[in-house]
């Protein structure tokens, strides 16, 4: 759970996270221009995981500065409280050149199971998406705002 939000926030904060599937990455350039990517990732309630090609832009500004922000619409039905802005520090996981990305069995599993369908729709086998996007980006959430 996101620990800076109000219960009823971060309940249903946690229940969106763990149903979409895509969020947008901000990530800062070595000359400081924010760079917002969307991605596709995990959320064990605790962490973000994100998997990358090491040539991606992002991995590059993650080995310059490590503070990242998440963005999330939440509900487009409802107003209040609908967006959610996370701050964190991101860590960087590159596997050994044409090395599958150095992840656990449970977030293997976890990553199939949300984006097995992005996978197959892109005509990729899992063994294939994870060599080719081989960097595991973790996210720590620092700080969390709904609005």
């Amino acid at each position: 759970m996101l620990a800076d939000l109000a219960e009823e926030r971060a309940v249903r904060a946690d229940g969106r996270l763990r149903a979409n599937t895509i969020i947008w990455l901000t990530t800062v350039t070595p000359d400081g221009q924010p760079q917002t990517s969307p991605v596709g990732y995990t959320w064990d309630g605790h962490t973000f995981l994100i998997i990358s090609a090491p040539a991606a832009p992002k991995v590059r500004n993650l080995r310059g500065n490590p503070r990242v922000a998440l963005h999330l619409d939440l509900d487009t039905a409802d107003e209040e409280h609908s967006v959610l802005t996370i701050e964190g520090i991101a860590e960087l996981d590159q596997a050994p050149p044409g090395g599958p990305a150095p992840l656990t069995g449970d977030e293997v599993a976890a990553y199939l199971e949300k984006h097995r369908e992005a996978m197959d729709g892109a005509g990729m086998t899992p063994e294939e998406a994870f060599t080719e996007l081989s960097t595991v980006i973790r996210v720590r959430p620092t700080r969390a705002r709904s609005y």
